[in-house]
């Protein structure tokens, strides 16, 4: 089981995502081009650039990868690794779905919540995958809080 960090982790660099939630219960996944280090369904995340807040960070990873401009709606209880970074992840909601999104990204779907732990389950990146459906569980958990 991949590790989740209570704190920001001191090693590997940090990165900010975001999962995007409609109310029918459907999450965003985005399919990185070329299915990039063996993921194949996953969540839009990505490094800080200077002078940007983590909100920020999340907000504008989610549209680069996905399209979708959005807005944060809670936080996901704490830090997520993989074998390329560690990740907070924030809870958001779709403002406006563009359509358009960076060249990283092969494909997007809305994806029933419930269903969702099949489709990141195709990823082949073990430490990958294992971190993704850990933000999965305690997201539902975070959203079942409400």
């Amino acid at each position: 089981m991949t590790k989740i960090h209570a704190e920001t982790p001191q090693r590997n660099r940090l990165a900010y995502g975001g999962v995007l939630v409609r109310e029918d219960g459907c999450i965003v996944l985005r399919r990185p081009s070329g299915d990039f280090d063996g993921y194949v369904w996953t969540f839009a995340k990505g490094e800080q650039e200077p002078d940007e807040s983590p909100e920020e960070t999340a907000r504008r990873e989610v549209l680069e990868e996905t399209g979708v401009k959005a807005e944060i709606t809670g936080d996901i209880p704490g830090w997520f690794a993989s074998g390329l970074s560690t990740t907070h992840f924030y809870l958001m909601r779709a403002l406006r779905e563009t359509g358009k999104w960076q060249s990283e990204t092969q494909a997007v779907e809305w994806v029933p919540i419930d269903e969702a732990h099949e489709w990141i389950g195709k990823t082949t990146n073990a430490r990958g995958r294992e971190r993704d459906l850990a933000v999965l569980e305690v997201a539902k958990a975070t959203l079942e809080q409400r």
